[in-house]
């Protein structure tokens, strides 16, 4: 019977009004904020509208569905768990692709690229024109496209392995500074949208157009990038983010995760696919998510640890 209870008490956390749930719901708000903008009739901003107000209700959560939680909880405590432990982070691709909807209503199309040329060119000189020419070696090339994709690994590897040690308290400090990270790099995609270099110039051609890492890159960009959501680089930024909370959480871990994140930073700008504008802003903003989240943490109702378990 203690242990049934504990079951329920740990499901009602995960899925009823915890700082993780509480912080999407947030998010929610601030960028559903965009459907009320004049330009919205760009794009289907009432069918936007009514799922941001329902993630709202649903996830700090109010009622009628904190009793459906609760119920949830009491009936099916251990089937419930996984998923809501997970549904967070799954679902951040489908925030990614209303990004470019979202600030097509904001600001009707314009983009912002000419405000971040100016200072890359003033502070940075293009390399994201210039390094592929000046170094244009296959393996070199390889090497940096394989950290740029690397990205995907950096997102999920930490979190399932803090899951998978039994570390679910680590795992949702973890998990909530992930997602403080996405957010704060989405709502700039949302409200000061910029392409990036990859929509403006051609990119890198020559030798290094034949590697296979190359090809792959540029085929799952143009299948999946959302255009507009350059700066700060989300990959750069939730990357040092990462590797700040492996320090933290898997010490022994963590130099693999900086070498990757430093790989990736460069591939990112060698490929063409940011500005050093963007790659220089996403390791701040990653910085700052993680400095910010034991605060906002606590803010929201949980009760933050520092030191490891």
């Amino acid at each position: 019977m203690a242990a049934d209870a504990r079951d329920i008490r740990d499901t009602r956390d995960a899925i009823v009004g915890n700082p993780v749930h509480r912080l999407w719901a947030i998010y929610a708000l601030l960028s559903g904020l965009a459907t009320f903008f004049p330009d919205r009739g760009r794009g289907p901003w009432a069918e936007l509208l009514i799922i941001h107000v329902f993630l709202i209700a649903l996830l700090w959560p109010v009622p009628p569905f904190r009793e459906g939680w609760d119920a949830l909880g009491r009936r099916w405590p251990r089937a419930l768990r996984i998923p809501f432990d997970w549904l967070p982070l799954l679902v951040i691709p489908l925030l990614y692709t209303e990004l470019a909807t979202l600030n097509v209503m904001v600001h009707a199309g314009e983009y912002f690229d000419h405000v971040i040329l100016a200072v890359e060119r003033a502070i940075f000189g293009m390399p994201s024109r210039n390094l592929a020419v000046r170094f244009p070696v296959l393996p070199l090339s390889e090497l940096l496209h394989a950290g740029y994709l690397s990205y995907y690994f950096i997102i999920f590897l930490p979190p399932l392995a803090l899951y998978f040690m039994g570390r679910r308290e680590d795992y949702r400090r973890a998990l909530f500074t992930l997602l403080l990270s996405f957010f704060l790099h989405y709502l700039f995609f949302i409200y000061f949208p910029v392409q990036g270099p990859r929509y403006l110039f051609p990119a890198p051609g020559g030798e290094i157009a034949r590697g296979t890492l190359y090809q792959l890159t540029h085929r799952l960009l143009e299948a999946g990038s959302s255009q507009g959501a350059a700066f700060p680089s989300s990959h750069v930024g939730v990357s040092v983010t990462q590797s700040l909370m492996m320090i933290r959480y898997l010490p022994k871990a963590a130099p693999f995760m900086l070498v990757a994140t430093a790989l990736l930073a460069t591939g990112a700008v060698y490929g063409g696919f940011h500005y050093a504008t963007d790659a220089f802003a996403g390791l701040v903003l990653g910085t700052i998510a993680v400095f910010l989240a034991p605060r906002v943490f606590e803010l929201l109702g949980g009760r933050w640890q520092t030191q490891a378990q």
